[in-house]
């Protein structure tokens, strides 16, 4: 299932003072990174947001606004939950940040990045995460105001910000299709993982979004390396990457990537080309 959108006339822009774009966590350490603010994917949105490259923004109806970079469009791909972790250096292990379950979300993967809207985000355990690191439940009067002014959990991966692509096949009944996105923000490692509706191949997925990240990085202005650009030659002829052990992730990894919510100066004209063979997803329900 796909579409193919007509661009907007707004522009596809950095904004500099984005309130959503950053989150601040735990303390990392005490040098500067104590004061660091980080990218966090996911935040409460409303169709008033000012447009930026750092997130995506919504309709009244809530649903994500289309640019001109986006091109063939797959989706929805409908998730159950999000995680939202950081790599603390001082323990070398994650720590969540934010965190959302039972839950409806509608994933879309363009030709320039991997799209996010959940309408009902206080179901299931509510979301945990964002400024503030508020829990919204069902019965907060916080979530009744939100839904009252038409506000959604929003957010969005752009393709040139991926550093790895991971993904987990299910292997039983009670096991899930998980799909793992790894960026950088202000110098710190961090993931998106979402636990994706169990009809869905997250092996086939993780393969669309290498092949549409590659195909992003090559039509966009920041030149490569020779040594880059054989790196990414090698990784656009790669095919499906199985899990080296069982139970274990299987792993793509983006030679170069930019840091979370940048680059918009090198975005392309237009959407890049793209194989659309990898990923079919299922019926909608």
């Amino acid at each position: 299932m796909g579409t193919s959108p007509q661009p907007t006339d707004a522009p596809v822009t950095a904004v500099q003072s984005d309130h959503r774009r950053h989150v601040r966590p735990f303390p990392l350490s005490t040098t500067d990174w104590s004061q660091a603010m980080f990218y966090n994917p996911l935040t409460i949105t409303e169709p008033a947001e000012t447009p930026s490259f750092a997130y995506p923004s919504l309709s009244e109806d809530l649903n994500v606004i289309w640019d001109g970079l986006d091109g063939h469009i797959i989706g929805p791909i409908h998730a159950t939950g999000a995680d939202v972790q950081i790599l603390d250096p001082t323990r070398n292990e994650f720590r969540q940040l934010a965190v959302i379950s039972d839950v409806r979300i509608d994933c879309y993967v363009s030709q320039a990045r991997i799209a996010m809207v959940c309408r009902e985000y206080d179901k299931g355990g509510g979301w945990v995460g964002g400024a503030g690191a508020l829990l919204l439940n069902s019965g907060s009067k916080i979530i009744a105001a939100n839904r009252r002014r038409g506000k959604a959990l929003a957010g969005h991966l752009r393709f040139p910000w991926l550093s790895k692509v991971l993904y987990h096949r299910k292997e039983g009944f009670f096991d899930s299709e998980i799909l793992r996105l790894i960026y950088q923000s202000e110098g710190a490692t961090m993931y998106l993982e979402l636990t994706l509706d169990r009809s869905a191949n997250s092996g086939a997925l993780a393969q669309e979004i290498v092949q549409r990240t590659v195909a992003y990085r090559r039509a966009d202005s920041l030149a490569f390396t020779a040594a880059e650009a054989l790196a990414f030659d090698a990784l656009q002829a790669t095919g499906p990457v199985p899990p080296v052990e069982k139970g274990s992730m299987a792993k793509y990894t983006l030679p170069t990537s930019l840091p979370a919510g940048s680059g918009a100066q090198y975005a392309p004209m237009g959407p890049p080309s793209a194989a659309i063979t990898f990923f079919n997803p299922p019926a909608s329900q």
